[in-house]
């Protein structure tokens, strides 16, 4: 009995796994599709983005934190400058960021994720998926966190006890401020984005790059690690 249920279970997770898959593979098409038809000159110009210009096709050069992804406009052939591979979830990432920039400028105003409109009933999620993992990681370390950060070529900051900024996109900083935690006090991670968000991603993908980029953070620390470390 105890197999036959872990083998449904497994199914079960499977059988989700491929719905996913399916839903992420036509939001990637629909944003294919919404570049093709748009104006994309100006488009790659609002992003910020460096393009080359063939007569059958556009290269475009997209920094992506510490990496720069290209890719051919139609087609959609997508290449990393570290040879490694590019999850439909990152491409997706890219059009969006694409089709929304308004090409307007940062405010230079840091928010936290509750203060962008729209988002502050997702503040829960939000925690667990990008803040929480970087507080158990790096809760009493500081200098792991800022070495993960120099790793990444983020900008250093003067916030909390450990903070820089990482650009995800060219017009999208994501600043991250740690303070220690205490016997008095536990630690905590707060993650500001410049006000100016909202014109260069949909609201749903803000909590998406904001866990891809703390993924990237621990993955930079796990680097440094030895066998008898871990998180």
């Amino acid at each position: 009995m105890p197999k036959k249920l872990k083998k449904s279970e497994k199914s079960s997770e499977n059988k989700l796994l491929l719905e996913k898959q399916k839903v992420y593979k036509k939001v990637f098409e629909n944003a294919c599709k919404d570049l093709i038809m748009s104006n994309y000159e100006k488009r790659l110009t609002n992003a910020g983005l460096a393009c080359i210009v063939e007569p059958d096709k556009y290269t475009v050069s997209v920094p992506f934190f510490d990496e720069v992804i290209t890719f051919e406009v139609p087609g959609f052939s997508f290449k990393s400058s570290k040879q490694v591979n590019i999850t439909l979830v990152t491409k997706i990432m890219i059009l969006h960021y694409i089709n929304t920039a308004s090409g307007s400028p940062l405010s230079g105003e840091k928010i936290t994720y509750e203060d962008i409109p729209g988002l502050r009933g997702y503040q829960p999620v939000f925690e667990k998926r990008a803040a929480k993992p970087l507080v158990v990681a790096f809760g009493y370390d500081r200098h792991a966190f800022i070495d993960a950060g120099q790793g990444l070529g983020a900008i250093p900051e003067d916030y909390g006890d450990a903070s820089f900024t990482l650009y995800a996109f060219p017009r999208v900083p994501l600043t991250f401020i740690l303070w220690e935690g205490s016997e008095e006090f536990p630690p905590s991670v707060k993650i500001l984005f410049d006000s100016s968000v909202i014109n260069y991603l949909p609201l749903e993908d803000i909590t998406v790059l904001a866990k891809l980029a703390s993924t990237r953070i621990l993955k930079e620390a796990r680097k440094g690690l030895s066998e008898g470390d871990f998180f």
